[in-house]
């Protein structure tokens, strides 16, 4: 039975082989994953399924067939779903949270699928409407599906979170380079907005200052937000009281999407 996505491994396994020694050691050193895809010939309860695996944390490789050893996240989805995050008709953020593709293993690792599509070429074109990525910051995978999860509300859903936090939110996050990246949320105004950069005209409520591994740790509940300020992880400039509600508010976000926890 043949699969669209063979032509898409195909076209991804090309794109590899052309790369330069230091382009493909690039590659591996921000993806650090072993992805196992589990494709599904179309979405009836017994259809065929073909598994192929991309190994992009030594070599950086992909090959059909189960991932050797344990596999860092495993993904279930069908050929057109497959091709559609490959062409870029679908991000790989909105397919999570709109459960379009099931997983097992860590999100932060899934959420690396565009990170592969589009060094390789492929997927979400980079400097679209809803990138909000930079380059070494994890963190940007969360801003990502935090803005994602908002695309997928309805207006009335929308408004009422912005009702219950009222404030504007600038994010300002150092990597272990000591490069910075900004991010504005304004849940103040309208239906609410993400935005990489400040947002014209807009002055914030209160910014946060902090580590890209501590914004991480932060989002996925590794790190209590109350702990973090009160020992320095963050720095605070503001409505203190908002630094609260956004705590409240990523909690709540987990709670609804599955936040960074595997859905099988």
């Amino acid at each position: 039975m043949v699969y669209q996505s063979e032509d898409i491994f195909a076209r991804l396994n090309e794109a590899l082989d052309a790369f330069e020694p230091q382009e493909r050691q690039d590659l591996v050193k921000q993806v650090n994953g072993v992805f196992e895809f589990q494709i599904k010939k179309d979405s009836s309860a017994n259809a065929e399924v073909k598994v192929w695996h991309a190994e992009v944390k030594n070599q950086g490789v992909i090959k059909t067939g189960p991932a050797p050893g344990n596999p860092d996240i495993t993904l279930y989805l069908t050929d057109e779903d497959m091709v559609a995050l490959a062409v870029g008709d679908l991000s790989g953020a909105r397919a999570f949270i709109t459960d379009r593709i099931g997983l097992k293993g860590p999100m932060m690792m899934a959420m690396k699928l565009d990170v592969i599509f589009r060094t390789l070429g492929m997927g979400p074109p980079k400097g679209a409407e809803g990138d909000l990525g930079y380059d070494g910051f994890e963190s940007s995978f969360l801003i990502l599906q935090i803005a994602e999860y908002l695309h997928v509300l309805t207006e009335e859903e929308r408004k009422a979170e912005v009702a219950k936090v009222k404030g504007v939110f600038l994010f300002n996050v150092k990597n272990g380079k000591g490069d910075t990246a900004v991010w504005m949320m304004d849940m103040k105004n309208g239906v609410g907005l993400m935005k990489k950069g400040k947002i014209d005209g807009l002055k914030p409520d209160i910014t946060l200052e902090m580590k890209d591994k501590d914004f991480v740790d932060l989002f996925m509940g590794k790190t209590n937000g109350q702990k973090a300020f009160m020992t320095g992880k963050i720095k605070v400039k503001g409505a203190i009281m908002l630094a609260l509600k956004l705590d409240t508010m990523m909690k709540d976000t987990q709670e609804k999407i599955g936040f960074f926890k595997s859905k099988l």
